[in-house]
């Protein structure tokens, strides 16, 4: 009898690794190799299914790699989520892409911080009062995903079906399934939001940060991509460190003023840096970098006022109570004397020449 070969079926489909850019290298691999081809919407691709991410250390939840080191957008999406906010021009701040999910109102109809922190009370309240009254509990699941998402056609419906923390010998360890997954632009920045939740409840419930794991249906790399994934690849392996451990307690006093420091540097720009620095000071050191680096973002977007600006980036650095940071930030300084070197060279040649 002759047995048809699935191609969704060979392979471990279970990838483990300790830091982000260990399980990126793997779960690329995986995908280049794969021979199941789809058309999707947002184009060809190629795919493995039925998949187990799992990440061992959560703290090392960001690449150190040069092509994928987007922490800016990454803290920017959390920081979205964490004001429950659906408002698109949030995002676009950050990453522009997102105009494209934007609907005629303005909102993003799969917007994750309303489904997680909205309502009263939230789900993540209800979770922290399971996992309070019964640490051993079974229950505390946060669903994003609802059949009102495919009951009419949205630019964006969630990929992420349910969150599920369990505390096990006093860790706290979360369970996140995917219906879908895009593995080079979503995956990133998804483990980033997902385990700085995972980390703030494990801190709020006073118990230690467990282990991450990270299902998916489909994972995918779309074509357009490609050449990205094989620059990524190319980079080789990358250090091992991960982010600094969030301090001890409620975090949530911390949050809500790193919010407000968020939104004055987002809706006020340039202007609002100095008064955003000194509220940060009033943060812990953990969050005070984490404002500090919003600031770093602020100064070096594109604008026409290239001036000071390098200097008070140098500035910000030189404050950073964690050097696990000094590698992001050294490539917003790198693409601002850049941008400088082009305004000048444009400038002299508006002039006639160089002075």
């Amino acid at each position: 009898m002759t047995v048809c070969e699935n191609p969704m079926l060979g392979g471990d489909m279970h990838l483990r690794a300790s830091t982000l850019d260990d399980l990126l290298q793997k779960v690329f691999h995986k995908i280049v190799k794969s021979k199941v081809r789809l058309t999707a919407t947002k184009g060809p691709n190629s795919e493995i299914s039925g998949v187990c991410l799992e990440l061992t250390q959560p703290r090392a939840r960001l690449s150190r790699s040069e092509s994928k080191g987007t922490i800016y957008s990454c803290i920017g999406e959390f920081l979205w989520y964490a004001s429950k906010s659906n408002n698109a021009d949030h995002m676009i701040y950050y990453l522009n892409e997102y105009k494209k999910y934007c609907e005629e109102d303005g909102t993003v109809w799969g917007a994750y911080g309303p489904r997680i922190f909205g309502g009263s009370p939230s789900q993540y309240e209800i979770v922290f009062d399971i996992l309070k009254r019964k640490n051993t509990s079974r229950q505390a699941v946060i669903q994003i995903f609802d059949k009102k998402d495919v009951i009419a056609e949205h630019l964006d419906i969630p990929c992420t079906c349910t969150l599920q923390f369990m505390i096990r010998d006093d860790f706290l360890n979360l369970i996140v399934h995917m219906r879908s997954n895009d593995a080079y632009w979503g995956l990133p920045h998804d483990v980033f939001s997902f385990t700085m939740i995972q980390e703030i409840l494990a801190n709020h419930l006073g118990v230690k940060l467990g282990n991450y794991k990270h299902f998916v249906g489909s994972l995918h790399v779309y074509d357009s991509v490609q050449d990205r994934v094989a620059r990524y690849l190319g980079e080789g392996m990358q250090s091992t460190a991960a982010m600094p451990a969030m301090p001890a307690g409620d975090p949530w006093h911390e949050i809500e003023i790193l919010l407000e420091i968020e939104k004055m540097l987002r809706t006020k720009g340039l202007s609002s840096v100095d008064d955003a620095i000194e509220m940060a000071a009033s943060l812990q050191p953990y969050w005070a970098d984490m404002a500090r680096l919003l600031a770093i973002f602020a100064l070096t977007r594109p604008n026409d006022k290239q001036r000071d600006r390098l200097r008070r980036v140098v500035e910000l650095q030189s404050c950073m109570s964690s050097p696990y940071y000094k590698t992001y930030i050294r490539k917003k300084r790198n693409a601002l004397v850049r941008a400088q070197e082009q305004a000048s060279l444009l400038d002299a040649s508006n002039f006639g020449g160089d002075e």
